[in-house]
């Protein structure tokens, strides 16, 4: 298994490395060079709440040319968000790199896309066109910890575990309500770091289109995505030092 990843990882530096060196027409030194993932190989939570749909489109686009790019300063960025990377990226002396933060305001779905079809029109100028197959999905149904990388895109909840009690749910919404109240009565004190994350603040309270009203009296939007509650409820039980108790179920 190590030997068959090295290959991959070998394979991503090749084609960045080609890519470069034919735009420039010259020889680098490539020595402290490393292959950047511009959407991280391992998600925070703010990449979940910055982009919709974040773990589907790391799983299936994440080790594409278009999310690749070359850096020297890899570890310096480590998971950052894609509005912080664009200032290093700005900087850069790799004209693959340098051209990100001038072409995109933002990274997303499309963005990885339109950029992997022009790298990839670039290397089938200078190589033969891969094959590339589809995996099959994983059966995910089942119970999960919070802080599971799954893509629940398309799957129905049926339960919230919250310090080993289960809640039957049926939405995702009634996931994010139950949960929320579980916060307050554990500790009220517990909302006000909520309410100092910004992002956090921006999906919860700013704006309502399908509030509801907890058992404190307190509005919070919950029209959100599945992929998006998760997230919300993840990065809510790490601020409050609550992630192994919670887990969902389902189907």
């Amino acid at each position: 298994k190590n030997q068959s990843m090295r290959k991959i990882y070998l394979h991503k530096r090749f084609d960045s490395f080609v890519l470069e060196e034919n735009r420039t027409r010259e020889t680098i030194n490539f020595d402290n060079a490393r292959v950047e993932h511009i959407m991280p190989q391992r998600l925070n939570n703010d990449w979940r709440l910055e982009v919709k749909n974040a773990d589907k489109i790391n799983d299936q686009l994440g080790g594409t040319i278009g999310n690749l790019t070359l850096t020297m300063y890899n570890q310096e960025m480590s998971n950052k968000i894609f509005s912080d990377k664009k200032e290093y990226y700005s900087k850069s002396n790799v004209s693959l790199t340098r051209e990100i933060p001038e072409r995109y305001d933002q990274w997303n779905k499309d963005t990885i896309l339109d950029r992997t079809k022009d790298l990839s029109n670039e290397l089938c100028q200078i190589f033969a066109k891969p094959d590339i197959k589809s995996e099959e999905a994983e059966d995910i149904a089942g119970e999960h910890t919070i802080n599971e990388e799954v893509d629940v895109t398309g799957k129905k909840p049926v339960r919230i575990t919250l310090n080993d009690r289960d809640y039957s749910i049926d939405s995702w919404r009634s996931a994010l309500v139950i949960f929320l109240n579980y916060v307050w009565a554990i500790d009220s004190r517990n909302f006000e770091k909520i309410r100092q994350d910004d992002s956090l603040d921006m999906k919860l309270f700013s704006h309502f289109t399908r509030p509801a009203v907890l058992a404190n009296n307190i509005r919070v939007e919950t029209n959100h995505s599945a992929t998006t509650i998760i997230a919300i409820i993840s990065k809510i039980a790490d601020l409050c030092d609550i992630s192994d108790q919670v887990k969902y179920t389902i189907k």
